[in-house]
């Protein structure tokens, strides 16, 4: 065999990207890492920091790398995906502004995730070297390291169950409540549009269900009045009716 024309091998496709520090302050302000510190050792933290910006289809990780540490979202959506062991790829979440992205481990370490961005995407990289630094320094930054270890571990356990205990119309509905939380916009007329690209079988893998499953639950809830879609969108026209299922 001769030797292959490109690389197969798809690398992270970051670059250096420029934001004032008045955009990555305000970005550390609203993370679930950063936003209990001080306004003074976030401008330290700051120091630390690189940023960085991929476009879409990039990848920001891929499962078995080692990205060193941790992305704070600026900007931009990420899908995040994992392989079966039938070899799918499956959607497990959807990154927004804020979100943190990578191991939270103060020594670097593989992840078992892969992530995508689904648009321009821009980011804060801290090292986690750098992290385990600053925890000593920053009491706060240790509390919210340790509640998103814990939040983690409890969304994986919620998966697990919900895919025994609910029916996958259920599940469906929480997926939809779950990103609302996050990437829902309220219109005039109180519905809330989900601000993402959002393809069935995103939803069919964040609802460990298949895309066919998936589709079928939404056609229901259509024909009931509680949301409304098309091709990589959905509006949750009656919110209080997804929670209730």
């Amino acid at each position: 065999m001769g030797p292959m024309s490109t690389n197969p091998v798809r690398q992270t496709c970051s670059h250096p990207h420029h934001c004032s520090e008045d955009v990555r302050l305000r970005v550390m302000a609203r993370s679930p890492l950063t936003r209990d510190l001080s306004p003074e050792q976030r401008r330290e933290l700051d120091t630390h920091l690189r940023a960085l910006s991929w476009a879409e289809g990039d990848p920001l990780m891929l499962a078995g790398d080692t990205p060193g540490g941790v992305h704070l979202i600026m900007s931009g959506r990420v899908r995040v995906t994992r392989d079966t062991i039938e070899g799918d790829e499956i959607t497990v979440d959807i990154a927004a502004p804020g979100d943190v992205l990578g191991p939270l481990d103060t020594v670097p370490v593989p992840v078992v995730d892969s992530a995508w961005a689904m648009e321009t995407t821009c980011a804060l990289f801290l090292r986690a070297e750098t992290l385990g630094q600053v925890v000593s320094e920053f009491p706060p930054l240790a509390m919210a390291l340790l509640r998103l270890q814990q939040e983690r571990l409890a969304a994986g356990r919620d998966r697990e169950v919900a895919q025994t205990t609910r029916t996958v119309e259920q599940r469906v509905a929480g997926v939809l409540l779950q990103l609302a939380t996050r990437l829902g916009q309220v219109r005039p007329d109180g519905s809330v549009l989900l601000q993402v690209r959002l393809r069935r079988d995103d939803i069919a893998g964040m609802a460990s269900t298949t895309v066919e499953s998936a589709s079928r639950a939404m056609a229901k809830m259509k024909r009931n009045g509680l949301i409304d879609s098309g091709r990589e969108w959905v509006v949750l026209l009656d919110a209080a009716g997804l929670a209730d299922l």
